[in-house]
């Protein structure tokens, strides 16, 4: 670990026009911007994320972290089988004898 977050800082150092290694992947870059640290060969975030995500003790182990997202939508879920466990039972065929013939 020590050793990319060696990589990281002397990216953070480089010059603009400088070349770097990546601390999440090991590919080389050329630096673009004064605050870049990463590569952009993968999509998205992905190696700022990677690098982050090792580095934090607590990112990890993130078996023990819910995101806010999957945690609105697990109380989502309970609310929903709350609601449609109230109403399980429907009145079956004693319902349908009572309604008669509709014309």
């Amino acid at each position: 670990m020590s050793k990319i977050k060696e990589l990281y800082k002397l990216s953070k150092a480089a010059k603009v026009g400088e070349e770097c290694i990546c601390p999440a992947c090991g590919c080389k870059f050329i630096k673009t911007n004064y605050q870049q640290a990463f590569c952009k060969t993968k999509a998205n975030t992905k190696c700022k994320d990677k690098y982050w995500n090792t580095v934090t003790p607590e990112k990890r182990c993130n078996t023990t972290r819910i995101s806010p997202a999957n945690r609105r939508f697990k109380n989502n879920l309970r609310e929903l089988n709350r609601l449609t466990m109230s109403n399980k039972y429907d009145d079956g065929i004693d319902y349908l004898l009572d309604c008669g013939d509709r014309d």
